[in-house]
């Protein structure tokens, strides 16, 4: 499923669909909003900037408070593209989750999320 959205021709690391996903949570994403969000230093940020606006999936306009910053939103091709991503995780989590009851997958989730914060640094 994850191949299908791929053949897009639209290539993305987990880190630039991250950040597109926490600027569609914010509404509009200053860089140093992502930098917070996504615990990453300002220079790994400004290249996922970069590539996710060479690929059109995200717009950037002047901040009308401050010329020198930069607000972020998803493009139109963005907010397809995390709409389409969000139905692949849905049935791929439905998948991973057949003959798991509702207690047991909410117990998996709880300990993935440990096993993820004990990873992130």
């Amino acid at each position: 499923m994850i191949a299908e959205v791929t053949r897009q021709k639209v290539e993305f690391s987990p880190l630039e669909h991250k950040a597109m996903s926490d600027i569609r949570a914010l509404g509009e994403a200053s860089q140093q909003a992502l930098v917070e969000s996504m615990n990453r230093d300002k220079a790994q940020i400004a290249r996922i900037i970069a590539r996710l606006h060479r690929q059109d999936l995200i717009i950037k306009e002047s901040s009308p408070s401050d010329r020198r910053s930069v607000q972020l939103t998803l493009s139109e091709k963005g907010e397809k593209l995390l709409k389409r991503l969000d139905q692949v995780e849905m049935e791929m989590m439905t998948e991973m989750l057949t003959g798991f009851s509702d207690d047991e997958a909410d117990t998996l989730k709880v300990l993935l999320e440990r096993v993820n914060n004990n990873l992130s640094y």
